[in-house]
């Protein structure tokens, strides 16, 4: 555990930097997945099949996001028990 408090003193900051950014990106995905969603709906029929294309790309990314976001708030959630019990 040594090494991970060195790691996290050492690149903590930028890894906060870069989960911000991972979701806000996340957040412009989801906003296109609504945008597509919408206009699936009003589309002619050579449209439909671009845009569900493009729909399905969106929500595997913010569902990635979403998985990430778990993944690291568990994470936290154990180190701080972690560092608690110590």
């Amino acid at each position: 555990m040594i090494k991970l408090e060195k790691f996290l003193k050492k690149y903590g900051f930028i890894i906060l930097v870069l989960g911000f950014k991972f979701n806000v990106l996340g957040f412009f995905f989801y906003v296109e997945s609504l945008e597509t969603a919408y206009l699936l709906e009003f589309t002619s029929r050579d449209k439909i099949e671009k845009l569900e294309s493009k729909q399905q790309i969106y929500n595997t990314i913010v569902d990635t996001v979403l998985i990430l976001d778990a993944a690291i708030l568990l994470f936290l959630i154990y180190y701080g028990i972690r560092k608690a019990l110590k």
